[in-house]
């Protein structure tokens, strides 16, 4: 029933848009499909995920508030003595222990999303022995290295730990003011990804990593003083190329007149919505 509900309809938006490149585009092959399937769900996921930062970085704030007398109720009080000033201070500052799960809501909300992508791209044909650059089958663990140990050739994927390098790094931005327990929880989940796509299929980590540096980039950006405007302008290039492209190869000129307008929105957005508040 929640599979059905959550899950189901991000699997389906991933299929329409994997074989809608696919078919409509067939030039950038099964590699392109990933990509474009990496920026949707990426950039229509962005709102969730900036209200989720936003609300972290609401919950660091207190944390950080309250944090030294928390330590000092800790240290000085033991038993139920400690839980009843600790609950004492918590009434006093509008405060609930459970609140701190705020803290975890972007892991919440990558969930669906890597369960939808994770079962589609595990069992789609369309990456069974393709091929892309130094990657002999996309539907396969990657294996580019391996060893021999006790008679046996264990292979080793590359694929996976560039991943977890990428997380680590994104990580190392994004918990940069944090407290201790928030970094140790992302290495953390890391970690587990590592393990959990460790054997999977070449193309769903390349997604995955897609993810990642989609991550590591809006982290970056938002540390910036007008992350609006760098990501403005990096949706403005791309869906220049894809207009580009379009203009070049297609035929109908209904098709060519719609496209350019669209492009033209999105390049307007800000100016459209400046007026409209005004």
């Amino acid at each position: 029933m929640l599979y059905n509900i959550i899950i189901g309809p991000i699997e389906t938006l991933v299929d329409w848009v994997f074989h809608f490149i696919i078919n409509r585009i067939p030039q950038i092959g099964v590699i392109g499909a990933i990509v474009g399937v990496s920026l949707t769900i990426n950039y229509l996921a962005l709102p969730l995920y900036n209200v989720a930062d936003s609300l972290q970085e609401k919950e660091r704030n207190i944390q950080k508030k309250l944090d030294g007398w928390v330590k000092h109720i800790k240290k000085t009080f033991k038993g139920d003595e400690r839980f009843m000033m600790l609950s004492t201070y918590y009434r006093e500052n509008n405060y609930h222990p459970l609140y701190a799960l705020r803290s975890s809501l972007s892991i919440l909300i990558e969930i669906p999303f890597f369960i939808a992508a994770y079962h589609y791209l595990s069992h789609c044909e369309a990456l069974r022995n393709v091929s892309f650059w130094i990657f002999k089958d996309l539907g396969a663990p990657d294996g580019l290295l391996s060893f021999h140990a006790f008679g046996h050739l264990v292979p080793v994927h590359v694929l996976p730990i560039l991943m977890t390098l990428i997380n680590f790094v994104s990580g190392a931005i994004y918990t940069r003011d944090c407290v201790f327990r928030e970094k140790i929880q992302q290495y953390a989940i890391a970690s587990i990804f590592l393990v959990l796509l460790y054997k999977s299929p070449s193309g769903l980590v390349i997604y995955w990593i897609l993810n990642n540096l989609f991550s590591l980039a809006k982290n970056i950006v938002n540390k910036t003083k007008n992350p609006a405007r760098i990501l403005h302008a990096s949706i403005c290039i791309i869906c220049a190329i894809g207009t580009v492209w379009y203009l070049v190869c297609a035929t109908s000129i209904f098709r060519k007149c719609f496209v350019f307008l669209f492009f033209l929105l999105v390049l307007l957005f800000p100016r459209v919505l400046a007026f409209v508040r005004k």
